[in-house]
């Protein structure tokens, strides 16, 4: 499953998803992982939580960024839920394509959820996607 956080940058994506991979934290059975841009966030999760600084690996094209995410979860079979932070610019994303990312990481995440925080407005968002906005902020 897919849920997608939106909204125009400032809007407090990020403070959100951090809120919700620490309340997931504390009820997991598996692996919650955050992956970000950066590696500033890490005092703010919980320590059960495994935060992915994406940026230390080279990842440069939106292929390398499916790799990257189907490697994780080959490698962890107790992933419960992934966090990703900023969709757009980790998965080197335009607006044109966002659609075809999430239905990707859809077909991985039989047994995973996913949840992306995208700097777009709701009204931004294809139609289908629509259905999946967990927040808009």
């Amino acid at each position: 499953m897919i849920q997608i956080i939106c909204g125009e940058k400032g809007t407090g994506k990020t403070k959100e998803m951090l809120q919700r991979a620490n309340d997931l934290a504390s009820s997991a059975n598996g692996t919650i992982v955050y992956l970000d841009k950066s590696g500033q966030h890490i005092y703010e999760l919980n320590n059960q939580v495994r935060l992915i600084n994406v940026t230390e690996y080279p990842v440069c094209t939106y292929d390398g960024f499916i790799g990257f995410v189907s490697g994780l979860l080959s490698g962890n079979h107790d992933i419960e839920c992934v966090f990703i932070d900023s969709l757009i610019k980790i998965a080197n994303l335009s607006a044109d394509n966002i659609k075809t990312a999430i239905e990707t990481l859809e077909n991985l995440s039989a047994d995973v959820q996913f949840i992306c925080s995208v700097s777009l407005n709701e009204n931004a968002l294809d139609s289908n996607l629509k259905e999946k906005i967990l927040v808009s902020c």
